[in-house]
């Protein structure tokens, strides 16, 4: 039996509902974008300046085109994801600006060679599933940051691309060198979509001008839509975590119904990076329980209204791949997909999101595996129940050399890549024990084995003076 986790009642699911919708009905949302507020106000919103209070006849229009999945594709013939359900799908996070160098073991500014191996490696492992941009080079023209990220993504990895945009303008140039780089036309690329956009919802209550724009032009392009609220309790939100959870619900049902508005049809996941603030080090806090709490009972609101859900997930505050990294991670991974969020992203990142890490990518992957291991619970059936192999070997017997036992380990047990399960009377030579050396030498043996996507020899040039237009 598959392994299922709820944090909220029924009951308390309706609550945050019915909370959420009568914060948008009263005190509304701040909206900066004047062809946002008329599709509003058209839609019968009340509109006071850049006050939108929103009514649930509006709510309840865009949840009755909603649908309860979303199917993404790769590239070079990767078959579809679909997004729905209780599957829990794995990506990678961003937007780094440093880099845990694992040679030295340092940290230093994020570069663009950095982001390059980085989107080889995920190309070539079988986990992240997709991948976020990780980091922002700090080598490129920051205005056009963006672009550069979609460039090196597009050209270095054939996975679907969860990808953050600065407006509408920059969407167009994503969009051109989607067809560089993929030979699609627009039309097929919003038939078979090969990346999607993130949308970060700023808090408290605040819909930006750009991002407005941006969530239009997009939905009206037929790119699907990843739209998640993180308000910080403590900070951006008051610090219960239930109203926190009332703010994020609040938050991207009125960017959800800003999308409906202009394209009905949008596919989109409903998500969030809901977290807290910590009060002593007066930061973001993500590898805390409360993250992962957060997730869950986001993932049970997605659910109550029947969509795809996703997030961040796999996160740290941790700076080195230690202890506190291990247990912060398993935990911020394990608690998301037991509630079966369909996304959880963070894979590939430490430090609070703020260092990208080739070795971190590796570990995170073997952490998905054994996660999922916990998720696909115990099988019992006639097959498991059946006494015939007990009977066979008897009392005081062995299984290790029954066929019974080379047919069924390997779907039972979970065999890991990195960890070390050598007895201890094996001696400890740390050029063999240390987990950090042997993830070094699967990074440098994946990244050696990366082979380039299909696209024109001249792809990354073309996508450069793209950007440069």
């Amino acid at each position: 039996m598959r392994a299922r986790m709820n944090i909220l009642s029924d009951e308390e699911v309706r609550a945050i509902d019915r909370a959420s919708r009568e914060l948008l009905r009263t005190t509304g949302v701040n909206i900066h974008n004047d062809e946002a507020l008329d599709l509003f106000r058209e839609a019968g919103a009340d509109v006071s300046g850049h006050r939108v209070r929103i009514p649930a006849h509006l709510f309840s229009r865009a949840l009755a085109c909603c649908t309860p999945a979303m199917r993404v594709y790769g590239r070079d013939g990767r078959p579809p994801i679909t997004l729905g359900g209780m599957k829990s799908y794995y990506g990678t996070g961003g937007f780094a600006t440093q880099c845990l160098d694992g040679e030295t073991w340092q940290y230093r500014p994020v570069l663009e060679e950095d982001l390059v191996k980085m989107a080889r490696l995920y190309d070539v492992l079988e986990r992240p599933h997709f991948g976020i941009t990780s980091a922002t080079p700090t080598d490129v023209d920051t205005s056009v940051s963006d672009l550069h990220e979609f460039r090196i993504m597009a050209t270095n990895t054939r996975k679907h691309l969860l990808v953050q945009c600065k407006g509408a303008r920059h969407l167009e140039k994503m969009l051109a060198m989607a067809e560089v780089v993929s030979g699609m036309s627009r039309e097929q690329m919003r038939a078979a979509p090969w990346f999607s956009l993130m949308i970060c919802i700023t808090s408290p209550l605040f819909m930006r001008g750009e991002l407005c724009e941006l969530v239009m032009a997009g939905a009206r392009a037929g790119v699907p839509l990843i739209i998640e609220a993180g308000p910080m309790a403590g900070a951006t939100a008051p610090a219960t975590l239930a109203h926190a959870l009332v703010h994020t619900n609040a938050e991207n049902w009125a960017m959800i119904i800003l999308a409906k508005l202009a394209n009905p049809e949008i596919p989109f996941v409903y998500a969030s990076w809901s977290r807290t603030f910590d009060m002593k080090s007066a930061t973001v806090c993500h590898g805390g329980p409360e993250f992962g709490l957060l997730r869950m009972a986001t993932t049970q609101m997605a659910k109550y209204y029947n969509l795809p859900s996703g997030g961040g997930g796999m996160l740290t505050d941790a700076k080195l791949l230690d202890a506190q990294y291990g247990f912060e991670k398993l935990s911020t991974t394990l608690l998301p997909a037991l509630a079966g969020t369909n996304i959880i992203l963070g894979m590939g990142l430490t430090a609070d999101q703020d260092a990208l890490s080739l070795e971190s990518l590796v570990v995170d992957q073997e952490i998905t595996q054994y996660v999922d291991r916990i998720v696909a619970g115990i099988r019992v059936d006639e097959t498991t129940t059946d006494l015939a192999v007990i009977e066979r070997v008897g009392p005081e017997g062995f299984f290790i050399e029954e066929p019974h036992t080379l047919e069924h380990y390997r779907e039972e047990m979970w065999i890991p890549r990195l960890c070390d399960r050598t007895p201890a009377t094996h001696g400890l030579d740390m050029s063999k024990k240390s987990m950090l050396l042997r993830t070094r030498k699967q990074v440098e043996k994946a990244l050696a084995s990366w082979t380039p996507p299909r696209m024109p020899e001249d792809a990354d040039a073309r996508c450069r003076e793209i950007i440069e237009g």
